[in-house]
Parts: C-alpha cells; structure tokens; sequence
C-alpha cells in the first residue's frame, strides 16, 4: 500500500486541486491520497470561504481519500507553523510515503539549498537579514535578499516570491528536522498563478474564484453566478448554493466580535498569539470601534509586517488564541491528535492501516474528543479551540443563513 499526503487549505477546492490530487497519485503511484486541511479558518488570518466539511466533501469528491483537520492554531498561523504542524500529522499516523505540495516552477532539488540555509542560518546570513530590517525591509524581502547573498544565486529572490515556494521550503525543514521517511514530491502549478483574478483559463486560482464569488454576492449579477457554477463544476453546486444565501464567513462578520474583545481586554493584547508588544501599542493607539476591517489593516501596517500576519494577529483576538508557551517554538510545536473529517468507501484498508501505525490518537468524531476537551493539556487546549472556534464560526454561519446552529459535538465526519 502507497499512501501520498498533501497539506492544503481548499478555500474552495476547484479543479487545480483536483489536478494536484490526480498528479500526486501519477508521479508517486499511490493508492492513497490523505488531505492534512485547514478547519474553519486559513492561513491568510480570515474565515474560510466554506465551512470545513462543506470543503471536506469537495475535497473528497474531488479525489481525496481521507481529510485530517489541521489544528486552528497552526492553521491560522505562519508557514512555519502551518507547514510543520501538517508534517508532523502525516508522519505521525505512521503510514505515508510521500508528501505532494505544489510549486510555480522549481522540483524537488531546487528545494535543498533553502531548506539548507534556513535551517542552519549562518552567521553571515543572520547578518544580511538585520541590515535589511534595519533599512525598513519586510521581513520576507530581508530574508529572500539575504538568502541571494548567500547562495550568490539571482534568482533566489523570484524564488522566494512565490507562496508555494515558502511553504515548501517549510515542509523541507519539517522532514529534515523530523527525520521523516516522507519523501517530498512536487507538482508543477498548472494554469493561472497563485494571485491571479482572472476568470479564464482551465485552472483558475482559489484567489480568483473568492473574489468573483463576492462581488456577484454584492453586485447580484446573475450572470457571473452563472460562469461560476460552469467553473467550478457540478460537485461544487452544494457549496455554491450555500453560499449564496449567507451560509459563510467572513471579516465584516468578525468586526463586532474584534470590538468587543478590544474593548474588554485592550491592556493585554499582547499576550494573543502573534501579537507582540510593538504591535500591540499600535493597536491600542490605532484602534477604534466601529473601523471597518480594510482600515484598520491600513492604519496598522508598516513595511515590516505583512498584511497576512497582522490579519492572523487579528483573527487570534477574535478567536482568543493566547501565546501559550508550547507555541513559543514553531520547530517544536505538539500536534497530539489526527481529527479526521471525512474518508471515502474506499479508504477503509488504509484507515484500519492508520489504526495500527499512528503514534498519535486518532479522533474520528467531535464527541469522541470530549475526554481531551476537558484536560488542562496542550492537547486538550489545541482541541478546546478547535471545537470552540469551529462553534464560533457555524453560529455566524447558521444566523445569516436563518437557520439553529449545529454543535461542533454533534457533526458528523463526511462519508462518501
């Protein structure tokens, strides 16, 4: 039995995911293709466009043969973060042999020199990044100079642009410090690039299809709705249907909820996850209620923080995800548990494989996780949040759409 892992968000999942899927399983010849997948909330620091076993069951439909939660907190976090905490699962339940991501252009050995460097950091490398911060550079443009340096490599810097690129890069440090027999596979992008808005073309990017999903929301063009239920396919309808009458979330939605928490907890701030001290004062400088999302990101951004990092510091307020010291190490981090959302009829062989070589415990159902729930442990906070942020998003979710909230307890895992 060959199993393959991929670590992604969905958000939604169109048909460049299911290209992925389906070239994951030609390049490695697996039997299996196990999705590590964001819950309720992205890496970007915002909601998921659709709850996680809506996008579940697209993922499934799409080629998945078995989809884990990533745990909130990784999955709202840097690409550090995100990318080791969804390592950590796939070699954790014992039983993957390869792990598929995709990349804009570069293979597997374009890989070694970075994972390389940024594991081992230099003297001379940590040098460059200071004198690039100290002229006002972004940290990822500090960093992406810095490794040109030192790799006297030209392109290194264009290679560090591209968001497939940075987590790749994670994912090569994660095995290399797990010692993980994962081999690494990569997937050339095929179609629009990672940002592109454009509606043409055979695959359009999650960015493109998010955004001409709320402007016809907004605008109500019929017609645009039309283009994109063709685009997206006929499994995508359930998705499509929901969305459109209210059943998501999004950063408007948040915005009372950021005020509230401001306005209760504003001396301590810094204590949330990704909120440092300097952030923090500029927050409680800056904010006011009844800003909208788009100018309070303005009136907090500098050159040296990305509007990605602020977003997920912003999103751990709402969401009050403290600082607790086991995520002080984002090389270190625990990640005790595999919540499996859904699995296909099919993937009953390698679920009963996952049973016997998992070193982690396996959570199946919400309710199975009650026990954990409870526990003053990493692993029963990680899961205290999963469930309570998971909640926090379908009661938003269920009152736009008119309808009671389903607890987090009472869900079932997706079976197709």
């Amino acid at each position: 039995m060959k199993t393959a892992g991929i670590i992604a968000e969905y958000n939604p999942f169109h048909d460049g995911h299911r290209y992925h899927i389906e070239q994951t399983r030609k390049q490695t010849g697996a039997d299996y293709v196990i999705v590590v997948m964001s819950g309720d909330y992205v890496q970007r620091g915002e909601p998921a466009i659709a709850d996680k076993y809506t996008r579940t069951r697209m993922a499934l439909s799409g080629g998945a043969d078995l989809v884990i939660e990533l745990p909130v907190v990784y999955a709202t976090a840097s690409a550090e973060y995100f990318a080791t905490a969804g390592v950590k699962l796939l070699n954790d339940i014992g039983c993957v042999d390869y792990l598929s991501f995709g990349s804009e252009w570069a293979g597997e050995e374009d890989y070694v020199p970075y994972v390389d460097l940024f594991l081992n950091e230099p003297q001379d490398y940590k040098q460059y990044l200071k004198e690039g911060l100290k002229e006002g550079m972004s940290f990822p443009r500090a960093r992406a100079r810095a490794a040109a340096r030192i790799l006297k490599d030209p392109k290194a810097e264009d290679f560090l642009k591209e968001p497939n690129h940075i987590l790749g890069i994670e994912y090569g440090k994660a095995l290399k410090k797990l010692r993980s027999p994962m081999r690494p596979v990569t997937v050339k992008r095929a179609g629009n690039a990672y940002h592109d808005e454009s509606l043409s073309g055979k695959y359009l990017s999650a960015t493109a299809i998010r955004t001409a999903l709320f402007h016809s929301l907004k605008n109500d063009e019929g017609e645009q709705k039309d283009k994109i239920c063709e685009l997206l396919g006929d499994d995508s309808q359930p998705f499509l249907t929901d969305f459109f009458r209210g059943e998501y979330v999004s950063w408007d939605d948040l915005m009372p909820f950021l005020d509230y928490t401001v306005l209760l907890k504003k001396k301590l701030l810094g204590k949330y996850f990704g909120m440092d001290l300097e952030l923090a004062r500029r927050m409680q400088n800056l904010y006011e209620p009844g800003l909208s999302f788009e100018t309070l990101l303005e009136r907090l951004h500098t050159r040296q923080r990305t509007d990605s990092a602020l977003k997920r510091a912003l999103l751990h307020i709402c969401l009050h995800i403290k600082a607790d010291p086991f995520l002080e190490d984002g090389g270190n981090i625990p990640v005790p548990y595999a919540r499996i959302l859904g699995f296909s009829q099919e993937a009953a062989p390698l679920l009963k494989k996952i049973r016997e070589t998992a070193k982690i415990r396996l959570i199946q159902r919400a309710a199975e996780g009650k026990k954990i729930y409870e526990e003053q442990t990493s692993e029963g906070k990680l899961f205290y949040l999963d469930v309570r942020s998971s909640d926090f998003y379908e009661q938003i979710a269920a009152r736009k759409a008119g309808r009671l909230p389903v607890s987090e307890f009472s869900k079932q895992q997706i079976i197709l």
